[in-house]
Order: C-alpha cells, then sequence, then structure tokens
C-alpha cells in the first residue's frame, strides 16, 4: 500500500479564487479570495490522521466511490451518523454509525448492501473527515 506522508515542507498553499454556480449559470469574475493549503483544510488532528484507498461501493451513494482516498481521524468517541471506519465481528469496513434504541450498528449508503449489526463486537476506530478523488 503506497504511504502518503505530510509533511510541513509539502504545505502548498494554492490560491482560492472564489465560488463557481453549481445551479444556475451566473457571472463570475476570478477574484482572489484567500490561499488555502489543503492539508490544513482537511486535517485537524495531524498526529491522529491517516489516508485509506476505498475499495468497494458501499458508500457510492454518501458519494465516496471505489478508488478514492478518504482522510480519517482517530476518535474517542464517533458521533450519530459519522461515516465510520470500524472492525465489525472481526472485519474491516467503513459505514455510517447508527443507533436505534440502544442498539449501535453500521449502515452502508448503497442500498444493494443490508445494514450490518455485530453478533460479537464493534470497534469503532476513526472518523471520515474528507474524501479526495482525481479525475
Amino acid at each position: 500500500m503506497q504511504q502518503i506522508i505530510f509533511t510541513k515542507s509539502n504545505k502548498i498553499p494554492i490560491p482560492l479564487l472564489g465560488h463557481v454556480e453549481a445551479g444556475f449559470p451566473s457571472p463570475a469574475e476570478e477574484e482572489l479570495v484567500d490561499n488555502i493549503s489543503f492539508d490544513e483544510f482537511l486535517i485537524d488532528n495531524r498526529e491522529a490522521t491517516y489516508i485509506l484507498k476505498v475499495k468497494g461501493d458501499s458508500m457510492i451513494d454518501a458519494g465516496i466511490c471505489p478508488g478514492d482516498m478518504v482522510i480519517v481521524e482517530r476518535v474517542a468517541e464517533p458521533k450519530v451518523g459519522d461515516i465510520v471506519i470500524a472492525r465489525i465481528d472481526g472485519a474491516w469496513t467503513m459505514k455510517f454509525f447508527k443507533k436505534r434504541g440502544g442498539q449501535v450498528y453500521l449502515e452502508p449508503a448503497n442500498k444493494k448492501y443490508k445494514p450490518m449489526v455485530p453478533t460479537e463486537e464493534l470497534e469503532i476506530h476513526s472518523v471520515v473527515k474528507g474524501v479526495v478523488r482525481k479525475y
């Protein structure tokens, strides 16, 4: 597996030139709004953050596709609705973290798959903070 390491030397600020309309077209002028660094934008806790490459299509309806990279952060406790990296009954997966009544479960974002309820154990390891896709 290829490892990507962020260091201070590869923080490259990129110009933020404004907004683009995703609805009805509107006249736009290029205007330098700011310079941003993607690692500063996407990473809150550098020591607890890592990247995983996505395999499979169970989160496709959440906009996470095979081949994408997800930026994840180790957390003490996820919130309901977070997309998490979890180990359920000994197998690793990425799904929505859900609760119904007192039962916790993992929910895919693809109707081809069923929610996963742990029979033995569920360990939430990390929360997805961002998705990177290259076209």
